[in-house]
This record gives structure tokens, sequence and C-alpha cells, in this order.
């Protein structure tokens, strides 16, 4: 591990991605390495129902109001880990998730990239996907997924 290149913190600002900010900023520190966060913004969408206000519209504000929650998330992310003596700077990007971490890590020189993990099943990651297994199959570094201890918890009991 390197002190130069940065440590790159992917979040959504789930309960699961604090778990991640956590062990993030604990590695800079150690690491004496900058934190680079990576937000993508993903406004959900509505598929119908605002034909007289206009869908352009209803798309714009929840454009804005998604570029808002994601900056003032990384702005809190930042503090939190200047407070803790790293180096961070944060990037917004629009996009497919994966591949946006992807480049924001290749684009960043990322020595390794951290993420959270939702701990969601087998079936609801067939449907939804999952940005952890996508970033280890296709991450130009490792990648360190982080799992809560509730949801390692759950795991073992289910076990």
């Amino acid at each position: 591990m390197s002190a130069t290149r940065p440590i790159l913190f992917a979040t959504d600002g789930s309960p699961s991605a604090e778990e991640a900010q956590h062990k993030a900023i604990e590695l800079a520190r150690l690491l004496g390495a900058p934190l680079r966060v990576v937000s993508v913004a993903h406004p959900a969408l509505p598929a119908v129902g605002y034909a007289s206000y206009g869908y352009s519209n209803v798309v714009a504000e929840l454009t804005e109001a998604e570029h808002k929650r994601v900056t003032e998330l990384l702005g809190s992310i930042a503090r939190t880990a200047e407070a803790e003596g790293v180096s961070c700077s944060t990037v917004i990007a629009d996009g497919l998730v994966v591949e946006e971490i992807c480049q924001g890590a290749t684009d960043a020189g990322a020595q390794l990239i951290v993420v959270g993990s939702h701990g969601w099943g087998t079936a609801r990651r067939l449907f939804s996907g999952s940005v952890s297994t996508g970033l280890v199959h296709s991450a130009p570094c490792p990648v360190l997924v982080v799992r809560s201890p509730h949801h390692a918890h759950e795991h073992a009991v289910a076990a």
C-alpha cells in the first residue's frame, strides 16, 4: 500500500455505506493516504403519471434534488475525514454506478476501492444487481467490501 495513491470510497449514503466509510477513513489515516469519495447520483424517476405537469420538469426537479442530496452527503463525509486528519476530495458522477466508480478509480490512480454491502440475498441481487459484485469483477484495483456487523450476524443466524 502507498501513502501517495488515494483510497477511493464509493458511497450511496446508505447505512451499509456508513460502515464502509469508517473503514475507508481508518485505512487512509493509517496509511497516510488521501481519500477520494465518489457517489453516483441516481434520481428515482417516475415511469408515468405526469403528463399534465410535464415529465421533463419532473425529471429535472428529481435530478436536481438528487444532486443536492449527494453534494450534502459528500460534504459531510469530507468534513468527517478532515476532522480525523485525512486529506479528502469528492466527486459526483452521473451514469452507470459500477462503470462510474471504476472510471473514478482509474482517473485517481486509486490503490483500493472501499464499498459497503447491502447484504441482500441472491434473489434481490438477481433483480437489482450488486454494485459490490460488479466492482469486484470490473475494478482496476483491489476492492474491499465491508459488511456491517448487523448483516454478518443475520447471515450467521441464517446458516
